[in-house]
């Protein structure tokens, strides 16, 4: 890792827990000149040398050496040593012109608490005593993983108090295990530009944690400690941690632009496929910026203990027939993932294109995010009917040719209201009002071929509404802060137990988690079963679909999945691969027989409306 192995940013010299001399470090790489006669740090940590923080005559002066072909550093250190404690600070800079311009530090591995200042910590604890120790049971294939989509600040908003909501997080790890959650998708934890709430999709600095999220105002100094703390705690109890990486664009701010006499002049900014507006985006057609972001996700890979990266917004730095850019990003994290030996380290694109399969399977990612299910579930909560299209958005995992790929699908995502207010939206009631529509969504959820992720507070009913569309406003970023007390309601009690026994059931069989499914196509001008008696019967709203895996020892684990998604109960006939006795795995929840005997490969079922079956063989 470059910037991190050159040092950029700054640091304590040695390891002294009492005390020690500070060093900052800037590198501007070999090409476009920035045009500084001089760079100055000043901070509160000039208080403990004698004079007051942030005064211009008592600064470091940082001196230019040209030293290294990469490029040109900058380096200054503290005259004497300085007290253990956490402090802000940013530089002075003058050009060459004689103007000059405040910049914050674009390799800070800590964020400031206020006007996009960045931080440097000394003593406090050593990276000897926060080990993150890996999964307990070891990293498991994407394919078995069912991930919880979880923002920080909404999480713990209810309970933290005046922890840090990093550390909040730990107090509900045990109720996410119970959930049957495998992988927690972080929504971003680097530190953003703004003081107030944020989503964290505009990075400011990309090796800093968000100063709100580790802020503990007894314990400032132990800012990367608690994110830590809690992905060793997720280890322990063998959830994965998916970290949310923002690559295509960063700030307007970002701090390198500013360290520049003409910021058009930074080589880390520019466009280089699509433009996302009101942003800046990366320019990956220069080394700089593919190196930048290749150091980015090894840092937090190695440092951190992560499990994988979800990659946002790639349909805007990849460009077809260009190994810059994301293809390149993923094969050089790829590459150094091998060399180390590690092995299922998820990387997850959201590419929402028409592309994503073809570009996932191109790469050297191991899914992308589907829209496809979230679509149709929410036009059906809408409208009221599902359509033939339901059954090939549950296995878009047949596009993916590379063993191993498969789609990631959601019923919604941070970008979206919660689904059950989606089922009471027509009728202005929310949750409220048909909650209950969303049961035979949650079944398919977890009985596709692809793997399910659910919007935090999404599994006891959660119903914020978000727009879909904000017109530029930026009335979409805003708090939604989980109301646990739902969980106890009839409501959250009745879904929070439906998501709990379709996740563990995912988790136990494999026949649920393969890549096996029939019908495997189903063609959009089809409306009513096929001849052998599966697929969708438009009219009944009832969708039936086998799952099934096969084992080396040459057993098949079978399942045949009814659901129905109309008000009314309905009564099929069921083809099953098998005669003999098969076990509906929802009878726990549902006044339904536990088991039925097949004779001559066929049923006659009855399906509570709004509810499914999942049939396991005996």
């Amino acid at each position: 890792m470059f910037y991190m192995a050159r040092r950029c940013g700054a640091w304590q010299v040695g390891d002294d827990r009492e005390q020690g001399e500070v060093e900052f470090r800037v590198f501007f790489p070999t090409g476009a000149d920035p045009e500084i006669d001089a760079i100055c740090a000043l901070g509160t940590f000039q208080v403990p040398l004698g004079s007051a923080s942030w005064d211009a005559d008592t600064g470091v002066s940082l001196k230019r050496d040209a030293s290294d072909p990469a490029g040109t550093f900058w380096v200054g250190r503290t005259a004497r040593p300085v007290p253990a404690g956490f402090y802000e600070y940013k530089y002075i800079v003058t050009f060459s012109d004689g103007s000059t311009r405040a910049a914050s530090d674009p390799c800070a591995r800590y964020g400031g608490f206020s006007d996009q200042r960045a931080a440097v910590v000394v003593g406090g604890s050593r990276p000897e005593d926060n080990v993150v120790r890996p999964l307990r049971s070891g990293r498991r294939p994407q394919s078995e993983l069912n991930v919880y989509e979880l923002m920080i600040d909404d999480f713990t908003a209810d309970y933290r108090g005046d922890r840090a909501p990093l550390a909040a997080v730990i107090d509900r790890l045990d109720y996410l295990v119970d959930l049957g959650i495998d992988a927690v998708l972080f929504m971003p934890w680097t530190t953003w530009k703004r003081d107030s709430y944020d989503w964290g999709y505009e990075p400011f600095q990309y090796f800093a944690v968000e100063p709100r999220y580790a802020n503990d105002s007894s314990r400032p100094e132990e800012k990367l400690s608690w994110l830590k703390r809690l992905v060793d705690a997720c280890h322990e109890r063998d959830i994965h941690v998916i970290m949310d990486g923002v690559f295509n664009h960063v700030s307007v701010d970002f701090p390198y632009k500013a360290l520049y006499r003409d910021p058009e002049q930074c080589p880390y900014t520019g466009q280089f496929g699509g433009m996302f507006p009101g942003l800046q985006d990366l320019d990956f057609d220069n080394d700089c910026t593919r190196q930048l972001i290749r150091d980015v996700c090894l840092y937090w890979i190695e440092t951190f203990g992560i499990d994988g990266i979800r990659f946002d917004n790639t349909v805007n730095f990849y460009v077809a027939g260009d190994i810059r850019g994301l293809p390149e990003l993923l094969d050089d994290v790829r590459s150094r993932l091998d060399e180390q030996d590690e092995t299922n380290f998820s990387m997850t694109l959201e590419h929402i294109d028409i592309a994503a399969a073809a570009v996932t399977d191109r790469t050297s990612a191991t899914s992308f995010w589907d829209n496809s299910l979230y679509q149709l579930c929410f036009e059906y909560l809408w409208n009221g009917q599902i359509d033939q299209r339901l059954l090939n958005a549950l296995n878009n995992r047949r596009f993916l040719r590379s063993p191993g790929k498969l789609p990631t699908l959601y019923l919604s995502n941070h970008d979206h209201s919660h689904v059950t207010w989606q089922s009471g939206a027509r009728s202005n009631e929310g949750a409220s009002g048909r909650w209950f529509k969303t049961q035979p969504f949650v079944i398919a959820l977890f009985t596709s071929t692809a793997t399910p992720m659910v919007q935090n507070g999404q599994e006891f009913g959660e119903d914020y509404f978000l727009p879909e569309n904000d017109h530029g406003s930026g009335r979409r970023i805003r708090p939604r802060p989980l109301a646990w007390k739902l969980a106890d309601d009839p409501i959250g009690r009745t879904l929070l137990s439906l998501y709990r026994l379709m996740a563990q059931m995912r988790r136990r069989h494999a026949g649920l988690r393969s890549a096996r499914m029939y019908p495997e196509v189903w063609e959009e001008w089809q409306t009513q079963f096929n001849p052998v008696g599966v697929g969708i019967d438009v009219e009944k709203q009832v969708v039936i679909y086998h799952r099934w895996e096969e084992f080396e020892d040459g057993s098949v684990e079978n399942f045949v999945i009814v659901l129905n998604f109309s008000d009314n109960d309905q009564r099929v006939s069921v083809p099953f691969p098998q005669d003999g006795n098969w076990t509906d795995l929802l009878s726990g929840l549902a006044n339904t027989p536990a088991s039925a005997l097949v004779e001559h490969n066929r049923l006659e079922v009855s399906v509570n409306s709004n509810w499914g079956h999942v049939f396991k063989k005996d």
